[in-house]
C-alpha cells in the first residue's frame, strides 16, 4: 500500500468512533508516587503529564488479573479492551520533583585467570559493590489527592470481572507507580458528563488549558491475551496503540526544575 494511502487509512481508522459504552464503572485510587513512561520512551527522558493514559490503565486491567492467576478472565477481557472508553479524573494538585536513582546489574560471571586459575572478581565500584551501577534521575510526581477513572464497559457481562481487576491494581504507570485502590462501584452515564476528566483535544478547540500526550488502543486493534505478553508478536510493533494529545482539564505551573499543576476549578 502507498505510503500517503496508508496514512490516510490509518487516521481514518484511529478517528473511526466505537458503539459508546452501556456500562460504567468508577474506581478510586490513592497514589503512593507516580511514574509515568511514554510507550516508545526511555524513562530518564519522560515527563510526567500527571495522569496515567488510557493505554496505561487498560494494561493494568490485564496485569490485574493475571498477578491474581486468573488467566481465563485476562483472555476474555483481552479482545475487548479497544473498546473499553477510559475517563480519568486527575488529582485536585500535584507537583513533580526529580529523583536520581542507580540502577544495579548482575555482573556477568566470572572467569578463570589463566595463570593461577583463581577466579578473577568484579572490582568494587565508588559504592562499595560489586554489581555496577547505571546512574540516572526519572522525574516523579506526589499528588494532593488521588485520581479517579471512569471506565466504560461495551458488555456488562463482563462488569465483574472488571471490578475485579481494577480492585487489584497495584501500579499505574511504571512498576514504582504505586497506588491503592480505595474503592469501586457503578456509575450512571451522567455523572461521568459532569466529571472534568482528560479528553481528547480536538484540532478546532481553541486550547486553554494543558495540552498532554498519551495514548490509547486503537479501535481497529485486534488484540489476544498472548498478543500483550512481553516477547509477544503484537509486543513488537506499534499497529495496536497510537499517541494522542489530550487536554488535561487544569494548568500546569513550571518553578525552576518543578512543574505543579492545579486542576480546573468546578
Amino acid at each position: 500500500m502507498p505510503r500517503k494511502v496508508k496514512k490516510k487509512v490509518e487516521k481514518a481508522e484511529s478517528a473511526a468512533s466505537i458503539s459508546a459504552p452501556v456500562h460504567w464503572l468508577r474506581a478510586d485510587y490513592h497514589f503512593h508516587v507516580f511514574h509515568y513512561r511514554m510507550p516508545g520512551t526511555v524513562a530518564i527522558a519522560s515527563v510526567t503529564p500527571f495522569v496515567p493514559s488510557p493505554l496505561t490503565v487498560k494494561m493494568a486491567l490485564v496485569a490485574s488479573l493475571l498477578q491474581s492467576g486468573d488467566d481465563k478472565s485476562a483472555k476474555q477481557l483481552a479482545p475487548l479492551l479497544p473498546q473499553i472508553e477510559v475517563r480519568i479524573v486527575p488529582p485536585s494538585s500535584a507537583f513533580s520533583f526529580k529523583a536520581f536513582l542507580r540502577y544495579r546489574s548482575v555482573p556477568a560471571p566470572p572467569e578463570k585467570d589463566k595463570k593461577t586459575g583463581k577466579l578473577k572478581l568484579p572490582g568494587l565500584d565508588e559504592s562499595g559493590s560489586y554489581y555496577p551501577s547505571r546512574p540516572h534521575t526519572r522525574e516523579y510526581a506526589l499528588m494532593e489527592s488521588g485520581i479517579i477513572l471512569f471506565v466504560g464497559l461495551p458488555d456488562k457481562s463482563i462488569s465483574e470481572i472488571v471490578k475485579t481487576a481494577l480492585q487489584g491494581i497495584r501500579y499505574l504507570g511504571c512498576k514504582d507507580s504505586l497506588v491503592t485502590c480505595l474503592g469501586v462501584e457503578e456509575a450512571n452515564e451522567d455523572e461521568v458528563k459532569e466529571a472534568k476528566t482528560v479528553q481528547l483535544l480536538q484540532l478546532q478547540e481553541d486550547v486553554s488549558v494543558s495540552v498532554i500526550l498519551g495514548a490509547d488502543f486503537k479501535n481497529s486493534a485486534r488484540i489476544e491475551l498472548m498478543d500483550l505478553i512481553p516477547g509477544g508478536s503484537i509486543r513488537k510493533e506499534d499497529h495496536y496503540y497510537t499517541h494522542q494529545p489530550f487536554i488535561l482539564p487544569g494548568k500546569i505551573f513550571v518553578r525552576g526544575r518543578t512543574r505543579v499543576f492545579k486542576a480546573e476549578l468546578l
